[in-house]
């Protein structure tokens, strides 16, 4: 009987301790599994929406003709004699506009017209010779009518091209405009050189220099507003016309694109005034966006990570419009996708995470 007593307490003890050993086990196994759930990285996830893209860029223009006519002293081909037109003077297509010298040309002309008179003059000698010569004597003066009569052309032809050049030394306007510059001298006050004269056409454009970036937003045929200190309380209106097909250094030596507009309407505002100009770039439509955070480089392109099913994956992304707060994406992700909003720098691809 003690023997059989002694049994059944060894089994008690045994069933306890192997319950005992089966929570430790338990209790390891779920403080395991609650540290892997916490190291695991935490990251915050917003949805692919849709939402209709507004950007407005904002830089200062300057007002410019559409056309001009500039006429440089080192252009001429004779000294300036005199500028016939003033600063603020309406011209037409084909006014004078400068007189140049024309003492040598007038010298050319004046010795044309004597080779012409000389010319002439022989000819009607050979050809009275030629009258009075027998019938069978006037193929004998024949040769020098024909001469006489070539020498005439050839003076003809110098006297013509005598009094073109003359014509030449009468600079006149190629377009109908307005005098901007006219100054004889082709310098200014300081020494630098200047156009003689400078005709701009009535018509003009505001021009912007852009960043790469906002430049890249810009479509032609999108509507500018501009305004000024110089015309109060007056909002004008515009068309982009143009974007430059590449990038200049300005003169910070950041690279700047350039875009021009061209105003509606009614447009005093004078050339070479600055206007504070706003150019609005719309979806026409809802577009999948992104918050902007959430995007990364990846290479030259770019990249979201895309959160599924407690994982996250770097995909690539073709970029459309942007706003300060969302991006337009092209392809890569659809709406009702989540992407990682400011992800992490040590965020692997396919990795596992937590959101917040």
């Amino acid at each position: 009987m003690a023997i059989s007593s002694e049994k059944r307490t060894g089994r008690r003890v045994g069933a306890v301790i192997g319950f005992v050993l089966a929570l430790l086990a338990l209790l390891v196994g779920a403080l395991v599994v609650w540290k892997s759930r916490h190291a695991l990285p935490v990251v915050e996830t917003a949805p692919v929406s849709l939402q209709r893209i507004e950007r407005v860029t904002l830089a200062a223009g300057t007002v410019r003709p559409v056309a001009r006519q500039i006429v440089n002293l080192d252009n001429l081909s004779a000294p300036v004699e005199r500028v016939l037109v003033h600063v603020g003077q309406r011209v037409q297509a084909g006014q004078p506009l400068i007189q140049l010298s024309t003492a040598s040309a007038e010298a050319s002309v004046q010795a044309a017209e004597l080779a012409l008179s000389d010319a002439e003059s022989a000819y009607q000698r050979v050809l009275a010779q030629y009258n009075q010569a027998p019938t069978a004597l006037k193929a004998l003066f024949l040769p020098q009518l024909n001469a006489a009569e070539a020498s005439v052309a050839s003076a003809r032809s110098q006297l013509a091209q005598a009094e073109a050049n003359e014509a030449q030394l009468t600079i006149t306007a190629t377009m109908s405009g307005i005098v901007l510059i006219a100054n004889p001298n082709g310098v200014d006050a300081d020494g630098n050189q200047t156009p003689v004269v400078e005709v701009a056409s009535p018509a003009k454009d505001v021009v912007m220099d852009l960043s790469e970036v906002d430049a890249a937003q810009i479509k032609v045929g999108m509507t500018a507003t501009m305004q000024t200190d110089a015309y109060p309380n007056q909002t004008f209106t515009g068309s982009v016309t143009s974007i430059a097909p590449y990038a200049e250094l300005s003169s910070s030596g950041a690279p700047v694109v350039e875009v021009t507009v061209q105003p509606r309407g009614s447009f005093p505002v004078p050339y070479g005034y600055q206007l504070t100009c706003r150019i609005l770039s719309r979806s026409p439509s809802p577009v999948p966006t992104v918050p902007y955070s959430a995007i990364v480089q990846n290479g030259t392109g770019y990249a979201v990570y895309e959160w599924r099913n407690g994982h996250v994956y770097l995909v690539p992304v073709k970029l459309g419009m942007t706003s300060d707060t969302a991006v337009q994406v092209l392809s890569g992700v659809a709406p009702g996708n989540r992407v990682v909003i400011n992800p992490p720098d040590n965020l692997v691809n396919g990795e596992a995470v937590r959101t917040s």
